[in-house]
């Protein structure tokens, strides 16, 4: 193994070979930062360049584009809250408070590090323990799968909701999403409502867009401040980020691992790995109230597991010849058009493509690191861009990312509707996050509990017995049991602080929450905005006429929770046996959610009867409907109109209601006509000239 190790390391350092990490390192940096545009979709655009490639190469410059797509996922994440991979939602949880802190360089030096500490961890488990690892993966089931997929939920929703209670609602949402399409085990057709482009179920992409890009612009409105966040320049902020880091060693190198644990499990992914890295590294911190506020642990231990988990993900790819995610598969594909058979063959009969590869992707985190360290100083340039050409910016980069996607005018829809349906619950304490992990672990949740019954009923066995007779399963389910309970207990602790007299701006009840882990996982505004002690009365009335408090926006959401739980019941009645049980399980939970939140809120003092605020009231419904009725009319328009002319007009249009606030009609005029024209022109270039995405022609030729 060492001489193969070696000789790996000698064509690694050939000009070639550092050429290909570093253009690699560069095109994945760039695609993983365009909203819609994943570490997959990265692979993908740049799979067929390396068929005519040496094995050992091709496969080189796809583990630099992956790891290098998971990096700037994140960037845009810390900047402006709109993470460009689903790796890095996690990330954005104390990265963007960061910025908003001014800490923008900060947070995006520590992403770096972080990032590369996890990568070269991962690329070493993979260069050393792949035969062994890769065995190990085999002892999981659907049962231990089932258990896992809970456990992520439960404790996502433990974290980063107001409340137990609304982190589980968050995350019954985002599983009830995955459940309209046919069904894959039964084929009954499910939620589709009579449309066709349901059938396949709602895209993941466009939903997770919604909710975070055009989420996040939609709440970015609201600001004040001309600019995006201030930017404080701190000397020789390199060596204070290290000096910082290293009291987090232990942290990085324990989240690292979780990473690459996770990632040698088939089917998990980046977004599990993450959530998973950021609740251990806040089950062990010391200062547990910093998270969502610009925890630098926060940053830290998610980035270290999104890179660390590259490493953990082909290690079933090598060892034993099955992808275990769809980047994987990618690459298990190239694998196949050199005629090269991944597995326990690959050792011996081409070990030198096999060490090669292994070793160029430790390469790929140096390289990494240098490609950062060029470009985080002037990345960090952008939240000092004004708001009025940041919030265009993010809404047509997210519209080609979602077009791209699948070439689809019905995931602009999605799009738009997830948005919408985010701002409204995130206004309401509902987070993004544990919905949108719900999203992405609802089917697997629900085709494991499937193929548990199958496997069951074929042994004789229900399945609860069928769960029981698995020890690993055992577990997993008693540890979602002890992090419920464990939940159960915070939210009476901070109860039974509140009845003490414990100083509400201080305590999590400020906020409406039953006193259970908070985190502010929005961006940038609270989920409750009390009023200004010093608004004049005038101004207090006016905004009771106006606007809703938190206490009937919680009723209400109780309301249409009833009615959801309502109609899944109604509705699932005559589907084929096994497609009901995930959407009446998730019916039935929702229900009694809801009345345990509409119960809290009208006893007396109980829920959020003692909040005043109100959560609509800083919205500028004036911008707010022409942005949100603009896009769904692009939907519309574009096969007629032309794709790139209709984004055009859409810009102009929106550039010009924010620019028009703080200037003169004409010279707003001017400025958005200049960043219209410029913008376009550069979509243009990136997306039809160097990704070749087709887009509907229309009148432009």
């Amino acid at each position: 193994m060492w001489g193969e190790i070696g000789s790996a390391i000698l064509v690694n350092l050939s000009p070639v070979f550092i050429a290909i990490v570093f253009a690699g390192s560069v095109v994945g940096a760039i695609i993983g930062a365009l909203p819609g545009l994943s570490s997959i979709s990265a692979i993908a655009l740049v799979l067929p360049f390396t068929f005519g490639m040496d094995p050992s190469q091709g496969l080189v410059l796809l583990a630099a584009v992956y790891m290098s797509a998971e990096f700037g996922g994140s960037i845009p994440a810390i900047l402006i809250g709109t993470p460009g991979t689903s790796g890095a939602i996690m990330t954005m949880l104390d990265g963007y408070p960061m910025t908003k802190k001014g800490e923008a360089q900060e947070a995006l030096y520590l992403q770096l590090f972080a990032g590369t500490a996890g990568g070269l961890m991962g690329a070493l488990v993979l260069i050393f323990f792949t035969p062994p690892l890769a065995r190990a993966s085999l002892l999981l089931g659907p049962a231990e799968y089932f258990w896992l997929a809970a456990a992520g939920l439960t404790l996502i929703a433990a974290v980063a909701g107001r409340s137990i209670a609304h982190g589980l609602i968050a995350v019954l949402i985002g599983v009830l999403l995955t459940v309209p399409g046919q069904d894959d085990m039964t084929g009954q057709l499910r939620f589709t409502f009579g449309s066709p482009d349901l059938v396949g179920g709602l895209p993941e992409v466009p939903l997770m867009l919604g909710l975070f890009a055009i989420g996040s612009v939609l709440l970015l409105m609201e600001q004040k401040e001309e600019r995006v966040a201030p930017l404080n320049r701190r000397p020789g902020v390199i060596r204070y980020v290290l000096h910082r880091m290293k009291k987090m060693t232990g942290v990085i190198a324990w989240t690292s691992f979780v990473g690459i644990i996770v990632g040698i499990i088939p089917g998990l992914g980046a977004n599990t790995a993450a959530v998973a890295a950021y609740s251990e590294a806040k089950r062990v911190s010391k200062n547990k109230e910093e998270f969502g506020t610009g925890a630098w642990e926060g940053v830290a231990a998610p980035e270290a597991a999104n890179n660390s988990i590259i490493g953990g993900v082909l290690v079933p790819l090598l060892g034993l010849g099955i992808p275990g995610s769809p980047a994987a598969a990618i690459m298990y594909g190239a694998l196949t058009v050199h005629g090269i058979i991944a597995g326990p063959r690959l050792f011996t009969q081409r070990a030198d493509v096999a060490y090669t590869f292994m070793v160029g992707l430790a390469f790929t985190a140096i390289a990494m690191l240098i490609v950062g360290l060029i470009s985080v100083r002037y990345l960090s340039l952008v939240v000092r861009a004004p708001v009025r050409f940041v919030i265009p910016t993010v809404l047509g980069l997210t519209l080609f990312g979602t077009f791209a996607f699948r070439n689809n005018m019905f995931d602009v829809v999605v799009l738009v509707f997830a948005g919408t349906l985010g701002f409204v619950l995130d206004k309401i304490g509902i987070s993004w996050v544990p919905l949108t992990l719900g999203l992405v672990l609802g089917l697997l949740l629900e085709q494991s509990f499937q193929q548990s019954v199958l496997i069951g009923s074929a042994r004789g066995l229900t399945i609860v017995e069928y769960w029981l007779s698995r020890p690993l399963s055992v577990a997993f389910a008693v540890l979602v049991l002890m992090m419920l309970i464990g939940s159960s207990r915070q939210v009476f602790k901070g109860r039974h602080r509140t009845r003490q007299g414990t100083d509400p701006s201080t305590d999590a009840s400020r906020d409406g929450s039953s006193g259970g882990p908070s985190l502010s996982v929005d961006v940038g505004t609270e989920y409750s905005r009390p009023l200004d002690h010093d608004a004049t009365a005038k101004d207090e009335r006016e905004a009771r006429r106006r606007w809703i408090t938190q206490r009937t926006a919680t009723i209400m959401l109780a309301g249409v929770l009833l009615a959801v739980s309502i109609y899944v019941f109604i509705e699932t009645r005559g589907w084929r046996e096994r497609a009901t049980d995930m959407p009446i399980l998730v019916g039935t939970l929702l229900g009694g959610l809801a009345v345990v939140l509409l119960v809290n809120s009208l006893r007396p003092n109980g829920g959020d009867r003692h909040v005043t605020s109100y959560p609509f009231a800083g919205v500028n419904w004036r911008l707010w409907v022409p942005l949100v009725m603009g896009l769904l009319l692009i939907a519309h328009i574009a096969d007629e109109l032309g794709f790139y002319v209709t984004i055009f007009i859409y810009l102009l249009g929106a550039t010009f209601l924010l620019s028009r606030v703080r200037m003169t009609s004409a010279r707003a005029l001017g400025q958005s006509v200049l960043f219209s024209v410029c913008f376009i022109a550069f979509l243009y270039v990136i997306f039809h000239w160097v990704l070749r995405v087709p887009t509907p022609s229309g009148i432009l030729v």
